[in-house]
């Protein structure tokens, strides 16, 4: 080769090199900007706002009223999954079967927060007689800890389903029997705004209702993971 064609070949190489490590370069900052939030972070974003002293998040009924409706059965409780990494940003290219890595899965504080509502439940004697769940692993994986039972899938409460809203009307619509029902998704603004008096669910939080003869709900309370700690404290004999 000549040194003409020895230089130009020098020239390409080093410009090749220098694109790639500016490639690399990009493609790295374009991950820290889009990365989620650290743990800490991505809770404290997921707190809701109480009263000072109150036992649970919110409440219509005091905590023995509380605890006792949820004894006598027939409400639904619908339930937002745990802290996940990324809060429902699933990476895409995303599948919703048969593939968690492709999705945004339950953090440790997640599942820990599936223990906390699980534990509550069970020590307060509180019966759950069926448990559906989101396809979306998050919350099929939440159920399945809180409840120790795998849920029933329901496709029509993914994220992504234009359907989602009618779906949990139709949840919310009549009373279950022998107990409670349990709704596990994901319910972010606005679908949540749209299917009861809340804006949105926070992580691991449980909205109680009481659907009445008119087909309609009511909002009996709302419950942070940490308050049936509080909730078993409050009530004389747990």
């Amino acid at each position: 080769m000549q040194p003409r064609s020895w230089t130009l070949a020098l020239s390409f190489a080093a410009a090749l090199a220098v694109s790639f490590t500016t490639a690399r370069a990009e493609d790295a900052a374009l991950r820290q900007t889009a990365s989620w939030p650290p743990e800490a972070e991505a809770m404290a974003m997921r707190e809701s706002a109480r009263d000072e002293g109150a036992v649970v998040a919110w409440s219509a009924l005091d905590p023995p009223g509380l605890v006792d409706a949820l004894r006598r059965g027939g409400l639904v409780l619908l339930v937002r999954h745990g802290q996940a990494a990324g809060n429902d940003r699933d990476p895409a290219p995303w599948r919703i079967a048969g593939d968690r890595r492709s999705q945004s899965n339950l953090t440790p504080t997640g599942k820990e927060q599936a223990r906390l509502i699980g534990d509550g439940l069970r020590a307060l004697g509180i019966p759950v007689t069926k448990v559906v769940a989101s396809p979306y692993y998050r919350a099929r994986d939440f159920a399945e800890i809180a409840f120790r039972a795998k849920p029933v899938i329901a496709a029509d409460l993914g994220p992504e389903n234009p359907g989602q809203v009618d779906a949990y009307k139709r949840y919310l619509a009549a009373a279950p029997t022998g107990g409670n029902l349990v709704i596990v998704g994901h319910l972010l603004a606005p679908t949540t705004a749209q299917i009861s008096q809340l804006n949105e669910l926070t992580d691991g939080h449980v909205a109680v209702y009481r659907p009445d003869t008119s087909g309609d709900k009511i909002l009996l309370a709302l419950i942070a993971p940490a308050d049936w700690a509080r909730l078993i404290e409050a009530v004389p004999g747990g």
